[in-house]
């Protein structure tokens, strides 16, 4: 039996109210939390519950089958994310994207959608309805950060609160790509939009902040932004695969 909308809301506010993270510094680029649309017409409280649940354990590990991943890179179009050091967020996180789709098609027996493969506007609503019409197993919203305090910097990932798999999404994610920025700023959760409407597991990456010059130099690099997109990636096989 779905849950009525009402009872979505409350539950989301709750979560909401309970899991607002404490920032050091003021960012300024917050993604958009759960109420800044209406829910997509596919999503299914109860698909997410089963999901949540299911068990990883070493035997399910070596039986799973071939997972299909939808990875959302964040912004695009007339949405240019963050911008600071002449670089824009929604640039970085589709190249970043692009590249461990590559990666993961190359490497990994594993089906991989994309929300946007190009600079185009793609609503929030619209980013999870497809996530949640191609069933996927899991899904990973790639993002960079920003603050008006300009010595922020590090990377985070995030879990819709509560969420058990994809806590251990983003924390095998975050265990990757820590090794590349002298500030691991943790796993954290939080209701944003993307982790909150997904029928699946979820995780949303902030990598590194593009306010920071040392960080923002690094992004510019596309030698650095494959380190990104091949760490995403073993976070994802780790996830999946367990190893």
């Amino acid at each position: 039996m779905k849950w009525s909308k009402l009872l979505v809301s409350t539950l989301v506010v709750s979560s909401l109210a309970a899991a607002a993270p404490a920032f050091a510094e003021r960012e300024i680029a917050d993604e958009p939390a759960w109420d800044s649309e209406p829910a997509p017409h596919n999503y299914d409280p109860q698909k997410r519950e089963e999901a949540d649940k299911r068990v990883f354990d070493k035997e399910s590990f070596q039986l799973a089958a071939n997972p299909v991943i939808v990875i959302d890179p964040g912004h695009g179009g007339d949405d240019p994310g963050a911008v600071g050091n002449g670089l824009k967020e929604k640039d970085l996180t589709l190249d970043i994207g692009l590249r461990a789709k590559n990666y993961i098609v190359a490497n990994y027996p594993a089906t991989v959608y994309m929300t946007r493969s190009s600079d185009t506007t793609v609503s929030l609503s619209s980013r999870t309805s497809f996530a949640n019409a191609q069933n996927a197993d899991f899904f990973v919203s790639m993002h960079i950060n920003a603050a008006t305090d300009a010595s922020a910097n590090g990377v985070e990932t995030y879990a819709y609160p509560g969420s058990v798999n994809g806590k251990r999404l983003a924390t095998e994610t975050y265990n990757q790509l820590k090794s590349s920025f002298a500030n691991p700023r943790g796993v954290k959760e939080y209701a944003y939009y993307v982790l909150t409407y997904t029928n699946m597991p979820a995780t949303l990456g902030e990598t590194g902040f593009i306010s920071n010059a040392s960080d923002a130099s690094k992004l510019a690099q596309s030698s650095f932004r494959q380190t990104l997109a091949t760490q995403y990636a073993s976070g994802m096989h780790r996830y999946w695969w367990g190893f």
